[in-house]
């Protein structure tokens, strides 16, 4: 086996592909015929270590990866260093709306917060805590005292001096004045509630903000994009390498009314504008729809001519499926990328379960001709549901007749979210 992973890691992948769902973690490890994409995000990822901002739009028809190609960045930016939030849209979340909806979004990107080892989220106060504890003990290493000797009053001078090279951004004297109160009332065990509620976006009202906190802002519809731009340049000041922001679902926004559009449309091309322009830096934030969600001319982004004429591709780079614009085309596997993939999810399944599959690969490749033959379209995701059922039967059952089992039956056709 070629597969270095643990029987639980397996079991996850395996589970969340029988279920039809993009594995939380160990995307890499069914990773097939996206090298192109990886090198072209590995580029990106560059960049916004450098301190450059990225604002690409993965986009691709049901079953050609975008949500997998955006899990495989979540994981990969993680791994390398990098902070990672992410959000689906949807129509009680989006870029702007009247009830609050972009502020929404924003909730949930800083509670879907990821660092390497911390996959799952919820990973706010373990980013603040790590960088303070790092500043206490680089004081201690300068002055030669023992970490816990090292009085509230240096670390918040610290704090002060090390986000200086935030203070271009609105709201920074807040932000750092809320990072300040977090430390000062953790170091002696009080209650932080207020702070993180405050950073979280769960403040209600400049009202509460400033009777709590004694600050003049707080997270609203109308400048979350700001307090995202303020963490991603945190996040270089707290040692990480920046910021990857992943905005899933972008369709959502293709079915809303004429004026909720283009409000998101306008928000989309000031995020843009901000990004191409260097007043979001170290940051990199995809955005992933399908086709309609960019090309239609009435309901897409090709719609708002001001952001048709920003990232629409030249005819080279679109007759050519170029990977370094700002879109980026994810493409159908082909049938020998989907051959591998099996051959990945066979190695798996044995990892997890603990057995030797009577499964060869002379009989994927028989299983993947009875499926071209049979089937019209087949989307890696049901391709992968339908393969591990077979697994399982053969699994329970070694002596069933496999060519029996898959003769004549057709792989079920992808109506719903996209998948691999």
């Amino acid at each position: 086996m070629g597969i270095k992973v643990g029987r639980k890691s397996a079991n996850i992948i395996i589970k969340a592909l029988s279920s039809g769902v993009v594995p939380s973690r160990g995307a890499e490890q069914i990773a097939v015929g996206r090298k192109e994409e990886v090198l072209s995000f590995d580029r990106d990822l560059q960049d916004v270590s450098d301190g450059i901002g990225v604002f690409r739009f993965v986009i691709g028809d049901y079953g050609t990866g975008k949500t997998f190609m955006s899990q495989l960045v979540r994981t990969h930016a993680a791994e390398s260093g990098f902070l990672v939030m992410s959000a689906d849209l949807s129509p009680a979340c989006r870029l702007r709306g009247s009830s609050g909806e972009g502020i929404m979004t924003y909730r949930q990107l800083v509670s879907s917060m990821s660092v390497k080892g911390m996959m799952d989220g919820g990973a706010l106060e373990a980013v603040l805590q790590t960088w303070m504890d790092s500043l206490r003990n680089r004081i201690a290493e300068i002055s030669g005292k023992d970490p816990t000797a090292v009085s509230v009053r240096e670390v918040e001078e610290l704090i002060r001096k090390e986000t200086d090279s935030m203070s271009y951004l609105p709201f920074y004297n807040d932000f750092k004045k809320v990072l300040v109160k977090y430390y000062v009332r953790m170091r002696v065990g009080r209650d932080v509630s207020d702070q993180i509620r405050w950073f979280n976006g769960d403040c209600n009202s400049l009202k509460e903000a400033k009777d709590a906190l004694e600050v003049g802002s707080c997270v609203k519809d109308d400048n979350w994009f700001v307090f995202v731009k303020m963490w991603a340049v945190f996040a270089a000041v707290a040692g990480y390498r920046g910021l990857v922001v992943i905005l899933d679902q972008a369709d959502v926004l293709t079915k809303v009314g004429v004026a909720a559009r283009t409000s998101n449309y306008e928000m989309i091309l000031s995020m843009y504008n901000d990004v191409a322009q260097g007043h979001a830096k170290s940051m990199a934030m995809y955005m992933c729809g399908t086709a309609d969600f960019l090309e239609d001319p009435v309901r897409g982004l090709f719609s708002y001519g001001a952001l048709k004429s920003r990232i629409e591709e030249s005819r080279f780079e679109k007759d050519r499926g170029m990977v370094s614009g700002p879109v980026l085309r994810t493409k159908p596997l082909t049938f020998e990328e989907q051959e591998a993939l099996l051959l990945r999810i066979l190695e798996l399944h044995q990892i997890a379960n603990e057995y030797e599959s009577p499964i060869t690969q002379e009989m994927v490749e028989e299983y993947m001709r009875d499926v071209k033959s049979n089937s019209s379209s087949v989307s890696p995701r049901m391709l992968s549901r339908d393969f591990i059922g077979l697994l399982n039967v053969m699994m329970d059952d070694p002596s069933a007749d496999f060519n029996a089992l898959i003769a004549g039956r057709s792989v079920e056709e992808d109506t719903g979210q996209e998948f691999i």
